[in-house]
């Protein structure tokens, strides 16, 4: 058993000379910069070789140096001396390391000087806190105050949970009572909202609270050890450079706010100069000869919206951060999904914009859209809606509206009526002009159609078989026109059925046994009547 424990701290002994070796002995080629670390404080950076020792092999001989007389310096004997051949650090007139002219970094503004003073400065630090730390009594009372230090920060947090709990329960009585006062009213406060409001206060104002709590503990915390006090330093310089950081860059922001903050308002009050004009000019309140009250809605959102985006435009160089490299790569990243998904919305905006300034399509006209009849409800930027007699509403796309063929009943309603037709085809053997007073009959039973202009009957085509009539009628109202159709269609049935007409068109396989004519004494017949003036045959 003895002796693998003997073996054990050979080996372990080899291992320390060696490395003690190679701290001593010069390392050609390694000429990386390094510190001098004493309690975790930097004291100084070394770039330089010197004699054939790297900047490494310098600096943990000065840590050695330093470290063995920590516990016992006197603060009044270390100081430093600064030649034209670089600075030494010395204690009791003892050299403890130099720094030399390469190892300052002047591309930055160090000098000498200023590192031999910080270098001496870090040194007292480190030999307080050494010093305040002889017995191990001292270690004991810094443990016993880091754990009495976290109770009590274990203790506010449970206090404070309880407190917020019981903050919340009380709000959220006084929240839901005040609610069923608001529920009749305009203002409407379901206990859902209520629940989530609180929810989102609590986190608003809770985790700064738990931050600088945790902050104070973990600062007092390592503040109480030699090793540790150091980041607890470097924390605290960390936290106000960050806080001061934040503050000035506040402060240097304001103009720019100011700024952004008038521009704002002037577009603002720009668009509102927008608004009031164009909503007269909807109403029919003022009349500008160049613009239309058909389009005056549209413009008016086209120019609002230009305006805002001008106004941001204009804002973005004063926004805080604008300048920096992740505001630009966002700015960037956002142009690039919008430029890639944006395509089919950009296609349907134009479609829109074709539809409403060529003014094919009004609000309130009775259009057929391939095989959607019915009134248009709404034309918008990216889509028209239409509704039906089936009480549909149908949405199109304005990128297809545009490629189909629209049929507008409503536009020349006005100077004298949509015009409809209706076609039949009645055999040879029929005279024509009984089958035109029969239609024309049909129409002026046929309420919803306007006497003026009057209907009209056409034989449109002279088939094998039949004749073909074209009776075509001016409809009142657009919308009805399915409802006029259909009654027009009872009256028509109605009258050839009253005069023995058959409607039926014949189709012949044989030639008849009599021919198909009709006699000249049976051309008026009823209710067909002869003119007065010379009638066509």
């Amino acid at each position: 058993m003895k002796k693998p424990l003997v073996l054990l701290l050979f080996v372990l002994t080899f291992c320390l000379a060696t490395v003690q070796a190679e701290e001593v002995t010069p390392v050609p080629g390694t000429n990386a910069p390094a510190q001098i670390m004493v309690l975790n404080r930097e004291v100084a950076t070394l770039r330089a070789s010197l004699f054939g020792y790297t900047p490494l092999q310098r600096a943990r001989a000065a840590e050695q140096r330093i470290e063995g007389l920590l516990r016992d310096a006197s603060p009044a004997q270390l100081r430093y001396r600064v030649d034209t051949q670089g600075a030494v650090v010395m204690y009791d007139n003892a050299m403890l390391f130099t720094i030399l002219p390469q190892d300052v970094n002047t591309l930055a503004g160090d000098t000498l000087e200023a590192a031999a003073r910080r270098a001496q400065t870090a040194l007292l630090s480190a030999i307080a806190d050494a010093q305040a730390f002889r017995e191990p009594t001292d270690y004991a009372w810094a443990a016993a105050r880091a754990v009495l230090a976290t109770l009590v920060a274990g203790f506010a947090f449970l206090l404070l949970a309880r407190g917020w709990r019981w903050w919340r329960q009380r709000a959220l009585i006084l929240l839901l009572g005040a609610s069923r006062k608001f529920a009749a009213g305009p203002f409407k406060v379901t206990p859902g909202v209520v629940r989530q409001t609180l929810h989102w206060l609590g986190i608003v104002l809770m985790w700064p609270v738990m931050l600088l709590l945790s902050y104070t503990w973990v600062s007092f915390v390592l503040g109480q050890f030699p090793y540790t006090r150091i980041w607890s330093e470097q924390l605290d310089r960390r936290v106000l450079d960050f806080l001061g950081g934040v503050l000035q860059a506040a402060l240097s922001a304001l103009p720019g706010l100011a700024i952004a903050v008038f521009i704002v308002l002037l577009t603002r009050w720009i668009t509102r100069s927008i608004n009031f004009t164009f909503r007269r000019i909807e109403t029919g309140q003022l009349q500008i000869d160049w613009f239309d009250a058909d389009t005056a809605s549209t413009t008016r959102r086209l120019l609002v919206c230009l305006s805002w985006l001008i106004a941001l435009a204009m804002i973005y160089p004063y926004l805080p951060g604008a300048n920096t490299e992740a505001f630009k790569g966002l700015s960037v990243m956002v142009g690039l999904m919008v430029s890639l998904g944006a395509s089919s919305v950009v296609g349907q905006f134009a479609s829109g914009l074709i539809l409403i300034y060529s003014r094919s399509l009004k609000v309130g006209e009775y259009v057929k859209i391939a095989d959607h009849e019915g009134t248009v409800a709404e034309i918008g930027l990216f889509a028209t809606k239409v509704h039906t007699n089936l009480r549909e509403e149908i949405s199109i796309p304005n990128s297809v509206l545009v490629s189909q063929n629209v049929k507008n009943y409503s536009r020349l309603a006005t100077g004298g009526g949509v015009i409809v037709s209706v076609v039949m085809t009645i055999g040879y053997d029929t005279p024509w002009r009984q089958v035109e007073a029969l239609m024309l009959e049909g129409a002026k039973r046929t309420t919803g159609i306007l006497p003026t202009p009057v209907p009209v009957v056409f034989q449109t085509a002279l088939s094998d078989f039949y004749v073909e009539y074209n009776l075509r009628v001016a409809l009142a109202e657009p919308r009805r026109r399915i409802e006029i159709l259909d009654e027009l269609h009872g009256h028509l049935q109605d009258a050839f059925n009253e005069y023995g007409v058959q409607i039926m068109s014949p189709n012949y396989e044989a030639d008849p046994d009599h021919p198909k004519l009709v006699k000249p004494g049976d051309f008026y017949l009823a209710p067909a009547q002869r003119p007065n003036t010379q009638d066509r045959t």
